[in-house]
């Protein structure tokens, strides 16, 4: 087909699309082409290649050369200074050396115009492969033309001056396969217009060959994933079972940028490459490639050649030499599994410790490699056959008295046979071990034991050392001394023997450890706690040989350092201060210099006095006052409590009863700032604890007290008065100042002779109120300040309703509930009306904070329920007026099923009732459980009834609205009922 070049300039620019590259347009800059270059994608490699060289040739010189000359590149006609006409073409060599053995996707041959005779039209340039520039190119001596590579046609629509652009890639990719080294292009006006003297033009020197170019990856290795990169040949194909496998390929590229890899795999049964088919593999780091490949869908005894090719994005690799499998559907036998030492007849044999010989068969499947087993369902362990098809025995110690052996077989292709379990019993054997420890070098014992008849000997083995026996007692048993040598986990083991023969084996992993043995009859939990300033001792015993010393501390404490006796014991006195959970930490020191690990005794420190403590009078701050009670704790942790007695400063002792070991007694206070708190505990054999002192701060604020507005309490309501008295916290009181919250001024009253005063009070708002009170000496010396809380009842009744005054509810004739309450407690009654109408009174529901109010609705629309509380003396509360509004829903009733209750069956027809809620309805739209709606006419009244069988049980629902004469539709109402399973 003709080939087109490209023109690019302006807004005229003939592209052939396909072969055009995104971005190969130079721009000339004075006398240099800079190119504009996209990020590359990963594959492709993005190379301009500039000239290596240029000549022109001139006929009014045809044997003069012109190689490498400066100045612009002529080509077609043009006139000198002298007015004579030349004839010109221009020759420029690249070198395209990179490009072997590339795939070239695209390749542009850009070059930018210098001037034009003629901008006005459209004027034909062509590009030629020639052969290469010599020194003596003329114009008598051009370079031989090869092929055309194309021709654009320059101006006209085109922007003139601009750039020229020729689609090369079909050549250059023919030359890299041929592995040229150079391309030398001619550019001429073709023969019918060279000599026109409007043709001519002037290019700018330097051309760029704008290419996208990838090298196509190469196979390195394919192989499946299991067995590791097997790849079998077709006379020995590797077997594979009827499964998915998974096909891997790894690939390389020249291309730096190339380290992702896609695999297209192919297989076909051997002899059928009409049944190739093809998959597209996942790629993975390291060059791989992957795919999962169902050999199930071969049959047996198939064998199958696969293969692979890699993808970089951009070109395939040639296929890789096929690798071949070959396909066994068939999995070997059950095995067969029998022992001598342990048969499988549900009796106990063998014993604890003695191994078995196990002996696995394949059963007839002569294929098979080897067997795996294990323990309880669990085959993890892998015996290989020595030849196909050929026994195992293993050898294995029971470790319980039940064993279930799980062995299955496996084939050269991986088929595994069904499991099969081998379950027998271990005989009781094992002889009881028991270590006493002595510590590192000195004396531990072992105590051996067994209950198997005729054991004549035993046999143990310390860590890696010799075996020893020991002969057995006449009731089997026997006490070895032992020395472990060093610390850390050592292996103990121990058989028995029947003469030769061993019966039964125990073996255990002792901790040895060095630390020293800390004893005390005094401090020890949880027999018996030690108690503050009652003294006691410790004794440590060596834990290792050489020891010399040992150091200790108590919790936190720095090491401190007490030798020991000649045969390695110390003792330690220590007389106890704080009660505490104490720990003790010991270590010893050898002669030697050897450290022991620490020993950690733990132990409890109880105090002999008793706990005081109060939740009013704390140890810290000023609190309560003179004359406010409060409530003080008493506990102690020593046994035997008859009583604990208190004094308070210089009062006479009291006693109070403890239960069980604590006891609380009221105590108030008779004088602010200091007072003191003495507490002793009498125990039942008659003696006492020490004395426990407890010193705490009473507030000098003025005490306050009111019985009609009780502190933190609920009293009286707005306007009523009540009487606050003022009660001194110090000796010294003249007046007191006190200020109400919301008045904001303060008030000032004369105390009388007695030190108090009382005010009257009449609050003005309902809620918590706080009064705020100082006292002044005549010295003007101001108390603390105390913060009497109280809290004024709100009269109003509250109500509280599903209506509300923003969304309509119900209709006319629907029943709507109130509820109602105050917190005057004296209200014995309330009175409530409806829009103004009669007052009705229900009574006050006793022991209730709620009373419920019914009433009809008899309007649509705006509603009031207007509310007042009774007392029994005739007092009224405010009046609660509560705005309200009615919907126009139609009410449905039914005796048969009633809202919300199980009734009736599934069959068993019922009456609905359909009510207007509004006046002038003339028929109810209906639909039962979001089915079609019915339509059904109303009588004068605007009611109608209709009958239904539930077909369902479990829970139904009726919506119901009603239509009046001129269209208009009421709101709905969903009528809830259940249908009964019986």
């Amino acid at each position: 087909m003709a080939m087109h070049a490209i023109v690019y300039g302006g807004s005229g620019i003939v592209v052939r699309a396909r072969r055009l590259l995104a971005g190969s347009l130079g721009i000339v800059l004075g006398a240099g082409l800079v190119g504009v270059t996209a990020a590359p994608a990963q594959a492709y490699q993005q190379w301009d290649v500039t000239k290596s060289g240029w000549a022109y040739t001139d006929s009014q010189l045809p044997k003069k050369s012109f190689v490498n000359p400066s100045g612009d590149a002529p080509i077609g006609a043009w006139t000198d200074a002298g007015g004579k006409k030349h004839k010109s073409r221009s020759y420029f060599t690249f070198d395209i050396t990179r490009f072997s053995g590339a795939v070239i996707h695209k390749a542009d041959l850009v070059i930018a115009e210098g001037s034009a005779a003629d901008c006005t039209s459209a004027q034909p340039v062509e590009l030629w492969r020639t052969d290469a520039i010599k020194a003596t190119t003329s114009w008598d001596s051009a370079p031989r033309q090869r092929e055309l590579l194309g021709t654009v046609h320059a101006g006209g629509e085109a922007t003139c001056p601009g750039y020229l652009a020729w689609d090369i890639m079909p050549a250059l990719q023919k030359l890299a396969k041929q592995g040229v080294q150079t391309l030398t292009v001619e550019f001429r006006v073709p023969h019918g217009y060279e000599g026109d003297l409007s043709h001519g033009r002037k290019l700018r020197p330097y051309p760029s060959i704008r290419t996208e170019a990838n090298h196509a990856p190469t196979v390195t290795q394919i192989g499946l994933e299991f067995p590791s990169w097997s790849c079998g040949t077709k006379d020995k194909p590797q077997p594979v079972g009827a499964r998915n496998y998974t096909l891997m390929v790894r690939g390389a590229d020249a291309d730096p940028y190339d380290y992702d890899y896609w695999g297209q795999f192919a297989a076909w049964p051997v002899g059928h490459e009409d049944q190739r088919s093809e998959l597209s593999g996942s790629s993975y780091s390291g060059a791989l490639s992957k795919v999962t490949w169902d050999m199930g869908q071969y049959p047996h005894g198939s064998v199958i050649a696969w293969t692979a090719r890699a993808y970089d994005g951009h070109d395939y690799s040639s296929w890789a030499k096929p690798c071949f499998v070959k396909v066994d559907g068939e999995r070997p036998a059950t095995p067969l599994v029998s022992s001598v030492t342990y048969p499988d007849d549900g009796e106990p044999h063998g014993g604890s410790g003695v191994p078995g010989t196990f002996t696995f068969k394949a059963n007839g499947s002569k294929d098979v490699v080897g067997y795996y087993w294990g323990r309880f369902g669990e085959t993890y362990n892998y015996i290989a056959a020595p030849q196909p098809g050929a026994d195992v025995t293993l050898e294995y110690t029971p470790t319980s008295f039940v064993e279930y052996l799980s062995v299955r077989s496996v084939d050269s292709a991986s088929n595994s046979s069904p499991v099969v379990e081998y379950d027998f019993f271990v005989k009781s054997t094992a002889p009881g071990v028991r270590v006493t420890m002595g510590g590192v070098g000195l004396p531990s014992q072992l105590a051996i034991s067994t209950n198997v008849e005729g054991v004549t000997e035993f046999g143990y083995r310390i860590g890696d050392g010799a075996d020893v026996r020991v002969p057995a007692d006449a009731d089997g048993a026997t006490v070895v001394p032992v020395v472990f040598t060093q610390t850390g986990l050592v292996r103990v083991q121990v058989r028995s023997y029947v003469g030769a023969e061993m019966v039964g084996a125990y073996t255990e992993d002792v901790q040895v450890r060095d630390n020293p043995v800390v004893e005390s009859a005094d401090f020890a939990f949880p027999e018996h706690d030690g108690v503050v300033d009652r003294a006691g001792s410790f004794t440590f015993r060596p834990g290792r040989t050489g020891v010399a010393a040992y150091e200790y501390a108590f919790q936190y404490d720095e090491m401190r350092r007490v030798d020991a006796a000649a045969d390695g014991t110390a003792v330690l006195p220590w007389t106890p201060t704080e009660p505490n959970w104490y720990t003790l930490n010991v270590r010893s020191i050898s002669a030697d210099g050897t450290v022991s690990e620490v020993e950690q005794y733990q132990f409890n420190v109880i105090d002999a006095k008793p706990t005081v403590s109060s939740g009013t009078y704390y140890e810290f701050g000023a609190w309560g006052g003179v004359g406010i009670p409060g409530e003080f704790n008493f506990d102690t942790a020593m046994p035997d409590v008859d009583a604990y007695l208190y004094r308070l400063n210089d009062g006479p002792e009291e006693t109070v009863d403890p239960e069980y070991s604590w006891a609380r007694a009221t105590i108030t206070p008779e004088h602010s700032g200091s007072n003191t708190l003495t507490v002793r505990t009498r125990f039942l054999d008659g003696s006492f604890s020490p004395t426990r002192t407890y010193t705490f701060e009473v507030s000098d604020a003025p005490v306050v007290t009111s019985s009609e507005y009780p502190e933190n309490g609920d009293g009286g309501q707005p306007g009523q008065p009540g009487r606050f008295t003022f009660n001194p916290g110090r000796s010294d009181v003249v007046e007191y100042r006190y200020v109400l919250e919301y008045s904001g001024e303060e008030q000032v009253v004369a105390a009388g002779a007695d030190g108090k005063a009382t005010i009257e009070i009449a609050p003005v708002h309902p809620g918590y109120t706080l009064l705020t009170v100082t006292s002044r000496a005549a010295d003007g010396t101001a108390s603390a300040e105390r913060r009497y809380y109280f809290r004024v009842r709100d009269p109003r009744v509250n109500v509280g309703s599903a209506y509300d005054e923003y969304t309509p509810r119900g209709g006319i004739g629907a029943v709507g509930r109130f509820g109602v309450d105050t917190e005057i407690g004296e209200v014995t009654t309330f009175e409530y009306q409806l829009n103004g109408g009669a007052w009705q009174s229900v009574p006050k529901t006793p022991n209730s904070l709620v009373t419920d109010i019914s009433v009809t609705m008899d309007r649509n629309g705006a509603n009031v329920f207007s509310v007042r509380g009774r007392t029994e003396a005739g007092e009224y509360t405010p009046q609660t007026d509560y705005p309200f509004l009615v919907g126009t829903a139609p009410r449905v009733s039914s005796t048969a099923y009633p809202e919300g209750q199980w009734a009736g069956g599934v069959g068993e027809p019922g009456d609905f009732t359909f009510t207007q809620g509004g006046p002038g309805v003339v028929e109810f739209e209906y639909t039962i459980d979001n089915g079609e709606p019915a339509t059904v006419a109303a009588n004068a009244a605007g009611v109608v009834t209709v009958t239904y069988a539930p077909t369902s049980t479990s829970s139904h629902t009726i919506s119901v609205r009603g239509r009046t004469a001129d269209g208009a539709w009421s709101d709905s109402t969903n009528y809830y009922f259940l249908v009964d399973f019986s």
